[in-house]
């Protein structure tokens, strides 16, 4: 059986905001289905696995990942002294044509 927890729970504050769903019915008797086979109501279900999923996507979105050899690559290049860079140089000395710094 696939165990699922109220992750809100922990979380304490007062439950004051609304969001109403428009659902399938047959969405809807999978979710009741669902929070029936894990003792939750569907309302505490529902929140729960979003806000999982929620959390989830937004670590995702945080994590960059690469293969050992890129990471490697990467890690060497950052040890390097830095060169000199034209381009770069430029747009600097433009930032200080535009910008004044206090």
């Amino acid at each position: 059986m696939i165990q699922v927890q109220d992750t809100t729970s922990a979380l304490r504050e007062p439950k004051s905001h609304r969001k109403d769903l428009r659902l399938k019915p047959s969405v809807l008797d999978a979710i009741e289905r669902a929070s029936l086979a894990v003792g939750m109501d569907a309302s505490t279900f529902i929140t729960s696995v979003a806000y999982r999923a929620a959390q989830d996507i937004e670590a995702a979105q945080h994590r960059s990942a690469l293969p050992t050899k890129a990471f490697d690559a990467f890690a060497d290049a950052i040890d390097q002294p830095a060169q000199p860079n034209a381009a770069l140089t430029d747009l600097f000395a433009k930032r200080r044509e535009l910008i004044a710094d206090d």
